[in-house]
């Protein structure tokens, strides 16, 4: 929190900041949603209907909905409004992340400097300069940031702040595979009957394959350009065809087990190959983006992260289409079995709000808001 704000007034303000990004890096970097109305506008190279269907509605979503580490810690609530006000708090402090990972980056572009008091270049990870030359990636402007500003003990804490939040969030994502695991797939399936000391056993022994495993695919990380860009492609596999199938199986009635099996199956297989064909050729990303004619400079413009947008769009679509089809064409399951499964068979309890301040939906209009006013002030 430290960084944002003593940048801010080493660059004079926010006023100032603009302006110098402006002189240096163009006005491209100090607009939110200006440049999307294009690819070829846009520096990351995706247009609007990417940001707002692909990232805002599909991944953005699912993440919220399907995410086992975050859905176990709203099922632990222990009350209806409680949970309910658990992702609104939250999506609240989200609104924040901006402020301390993007700034940082913007006041790098104007205020850090090499030995010779000259403006320091950054270039991508992997880059020719970065590799061979000592150049500063993109990628490590948050550490430069934190010791332009931060003293030894500061240093220290800060560093071990950011090391402290991937483990818990690494915890949190092993914890829940072995709970997954354990007791959805193996106890539900594999042995129903076993004791609770075997059911622990079991748990101990997939948490330490868990490990193995990200360990594993860490050097996975190391062919994309950043670990977001890793974490939004495994998003367009798994999450977005997820939250298709999860939105028809609360909402909709008329969803059978078969729809959401061959809904769930056919998008993820339809997002591995969008991505397959993107790999082999480039090129491929025309009809992806519905550019058909587009230009080559328009297709080498998008890079991996738009393309991570419209595959989980297209993994969306492809699922639900492929989940209302096949339950279409099979029997459908009682209404009398779908109470506490589906919402309009499920009567819904009062969350115990006594007044306007206490509702939910009321945080939620609050915080929605905000969310407009924010963007419509960086637009």
């Amino acid at each position: 929190m430290l960084i944002p704000i003593l940048g801010l007034i080493e660059a004079g303000g926010w006023r100032n900041l603009m302006a110098q990004i402006t002189a240096r890096a163009g006005a491209d970097y100090t607009h939110l949603w200006a440049t999307t109305g294009s690819f070829a506008a846009n520096p990351m190279g995706v247009h609007w209907t990417g940001i707002v269907f692909g990232l805002g509605w599909v991944i953005s979503f699912g993440y919220w909905t399907t995410d086992f580490l975050v859905v176990q810690r709203v099922l632990s609530a222990n009350s209806l409004r409680s949970a309910r006000l658990a992702p609104i708090i939250g999506s609240a402090f989200k609104m924040f992340v901006p402020f301390f990972v993007i700034l940082p980056g913007l006041l790098a572009l104007v205020l850090l400097k090499d030995p010779s008091g000259h403006l320091i270049q950054l270039y991508p990870d992997g880059s020719d300069m970065v590799l061979h030359h000592g150049a500063h990636s993109f990628n490590q402007v948050l550490p430069l940031m934190m010791v332009r500003y931060l003293g030894p003990g500061l240093l220290g804490l800060g560093i071990t702040a950011l090391i402290a939040g991937f483990m818990s969030g690494m915890a949190g994502n092993v914890s829940a595979f072995s709970t997954v695991w354990t007791y959805d797939i193996y106890g539900a399936y594999i042995n129903r009957k076993a004791s609770d000391s075997h059911y622990v056993l079991m748990g101990r022994w997939s948490t330490l394959i868990g490990m193995a495993v990200s360990v594993g695919t860490a050097y996975l990380v190391m062919s994309s350009a950043s670990i977001m860009d890793y974490v939004q492609e495994l998003f367009s596999f798994f999450i977005a065809p997820l939250f298709g199938t999860v939105i028809l199986g609360m909402l909709w009635k008329r969803a059978t087990k078969a729809g959401g099996f061959w809904g769930l199956l056919s998008g993820t297989v339809a997002s591995v190959a969008m991505w397959e064909m993107v790999r082999l050729n480039k090129a491929n990303i025309r009809f992806m983006i519905l550019q058909p004619h587009a230009s080559a400079d328009t297709i080498l413009r998008v890079q991996a992260m738009a393309a991570n947008l419209y595959r989980a769009a297209w993994a969306w679509l492809i699922c639900v289409a492929v989940t209302v089809v096949v339950s279409y064409c099979t029997k459908p399951t009682p209404e009398a079995q779908l109470t506490g499964l589906v919402y309009g068979s499920t009567i819904i309890p009062h969350d115990g709000s006594r007044n306007i301040f206490e509702k939910p939906i009321f945080w939620a209009i609050v915080v929605a808001t905000v969310l407009f006013i924010l963007n419509l002030w960086l637009w």
